[in-house]
């Protein structure tokens, strides 16, 4: 899919949102330094808590995990693009919070063997200006929440 600009973007991760049901689950967001994930991130962050959030949302680039929580429901915001090893994700509490929450990881690809296989996966990949190219895939148990 193509999207031309943050609205489009917006539109996409609302759409994201209507899919997961606030059902616990993964998604991998990987692609190029400036193609959309944090944006997106934010984007999904608002309106899965149907715009409760009225704080910034930062790219949790320098605290690698950023938490929000509303209603008793809660999003883990990740980003591995600094994590030197997967031995790290144990001081992030991951594996743990995946159970409990909804988790966006920025950057999954860097430990993508230590993934669990039930998973979205969201790419993107810059195209002209504002355009981006997006591709999503649902692995595992996932692909029940795409029908």
């Amino acid at each position: 899919m193509l999207v031309n600009g943050e609205d489009e973007t917006k539109k996409f991760a609302q759409r994201v949102v209507k899919i997961v049901k606030k059902n616990p689950i993964l998604i991998c967001l990987n692609g190029p330094l400036g193609s959309g994930k944090t944006t997106f991130s934010r984007y999904f962050i608002r309106s899965y808590f149907s715009n409760a959030i009225k704080t910034e949302i930062p790219s949790p680039t320098f605290t690698l995990m950023q938490i929000y929580e509303h209603l008793g429901k809660s999003v883990y915001h990740y980003d591995f693009y600094r994590l030197n090893s997967p031995d790290e994700l144990v001081e992030l509490n991951f594996e743990e919070n995946l159970l409990d929450g909804v988790s966006l990881v920025e950057w999954a690809d860097r430990f993508e063997h230590v993934l669990p296989h039930n998973r979205i996966e969201i790419t993107f990949n810059i195209k002209i200006k504002n355009k981006r190219k997006i591709d999503i895939k649902f692995l595992g148990a996932a692909k029940n929440l795409n029908k």
